[in-house]
């Protein structure tokens, strides 16, 4: 049995990163039934240990978790000084190194599984890319990026060349994206045998992964009726999370917005829930949010303990005010409207290449009564089917050879034991 190792974010606490991993395990499993998925988790977080060094081991991770608080607080967005690379490299190296080289020295192949790898200024994911692709290149396993986001290129930017460079070695045979290819082959690409193409998120393909879950779920038609009116879904986020990412949007700003779309659904004869893709600082948005509004019942803020619970949730909306890319990309997989918010060029992308750009708002347009009349228009516009049929397909045309090749019964290849 060939084993696939699947590189994504597993145990944080975001829904749409777990989904983009059970996904792609869903696809590759679909194409090679008989491939053995070996999660890679670039991040994992509450881990428990056992045995003898136990204790040591909790205090080495506790030391790691510290550490990254203090890289957070010490470097601002946008600190580009090869001081932060090394010292940030180092981190994650000590941190990771040793259990990646212990996960993915028996694969036979490599599969990123979406999510934002090709980005550097926040979260550290170039980091682990450097060490995965190099981890691959010494033991011969071939890798596959599977629809993996892109955010920015920056020639003065050591952290990206850095990950320029390793996303160009041989080891690496395919990178798709669902963001802008223009960016990847334009920027990042300089291997010609590298085979490169847009495709679309392989979160798209949550119907068919969960069905067996959601099937047994109670069903949906909506949350609306004639007494109460259609029922939206408002997405909350983090409070800095524009400003993190480059824009002028406060928190404050954010969260008075928030309230007064609030007011507005509510005297169009809307009925409204909060929810969260999972993450903790969204859920102290989304009590500081109920808190302005002077609201107490319990409810009005979910946050779903699993990504099918997550998927199901999302189910019982009749639009979804989307302000995390997962949230939205769910919810159009769902066939759920959504009117969302976008705060990086990946939800840009995405509103554009399926079709729903003038329901996508930047932060120079969050205007109350514009977004509430958006709510009303989206539900009035059913999705175009051919459109997403046809990123669900790209996805699959570009994952289904690489499987095919590396992890098929006839596939071998030679592997380094030293």
């Amino acid at each position: 049995m060939k084993k696939a190792a699947v590189v994504g974010l597993y145990s944080i606490k975001n829904a749409g990163d777990v989904i983009l991993c059970q996904t792609t395990a869903h696809l590759l499993r679909t194409v090679c039934p008989d491939t053995e998925i070996v999660p890679v988790d670039v991040n994992p977080v509450n881990l428990k240990f056992k045995g003898r060094w136990s204790q040591l081991k909790k205090l080495r991770d506790t030391f790691f978790r510290g550490l990254q608080k203090l890289d957070r607080d010490l470097f601002s967005y946008g600190n580009s000084s090869r001081f932060r690379y090394v010292c940030e490299y180092a981190m994650w190296y000590l941190q990771n190194h040793r259990r990646f080289v212990r996960q993915l020295r028996g694969a036979d192949a490599v599969v990123f599984a979406g999510g934002g790898f090709l980005k550097f200024r926040t979260q550290g994911l170039n980091y682990h890319v450097e060490q995965i692709i190099k981890i691959a290149e010494k033991y011969n396993i071939p890798v596959m990026m599977n629809g993996v986001g892109i955010e920015g290129y920056d020639e003065r930017d050591i952290r990206c060349q850095r990950l320029k460079r390793a996303i160009n070695r041989d080891v690496v045979k395919v990178i798709t994206t669902r963001d802008d290819i223009r960016v990847l082959q334009d920027h990042y690409m300089e291997n010609p045998n590298i085979v490169t193409a847009q495709v679309g998120d392989p979160a798209l393909w949550s119907p068919e992964c969960y069905a067996d879950r959601i099937a047994a779920a109670a069903p949906h038609d909506g949350g609306g009726d004639e007494n109460g009116g259609p029922f939206i879904g408002l997405n909350v986020i983090r409070g800095n999370v524009y400003r993190d990412y480059g824009n002028s949007l406060s928190e404050y700003e954010l969260l008075n917005f928030y309230k007064h779309l609030v007011h507005a659904i509510e005297a169009r004869g809307m009925r409204w829930r909060l929810f969260s893709n999972g993450m903790k600082a969204d859920n102290v948005f989304g009590r500081k949010l109920l808190r302005a509004l002077g609201r107490t019942e319990k409810g009005l803020l979910v946050s779903p303990a699993t990504p099918a619970a997550f998927i199901d949730h999302l189910r019982e909306y009749d639009c979804v005010v989307g302000a995390r890319l997962h949230a939205c990309i769910v919810a159009y997989a769902m066939d759920v409207p959504v009117v969302g918010f976008i705060w990086n060029d990946k939800t840009r992308f995405f509103a554009a290449y399926t079709g729903r750009s003038p329901y996508y708002f930047d932060e120079n347009h969050l205007d109350v009564e514009t977004i509430a009349d958006a709510l009303t228009a989206s539900m009035a516009e059913p999705y175009d089917d051919t459109v997403r049929e046809e990123l669900r397909q790209k996805t699959v045309r570009y994952l289904a050879p690489f499987a095919q090749t590396y992890l098929s019964d006839g596939h071998g290849r030679s592997k380094e034991t030293t």
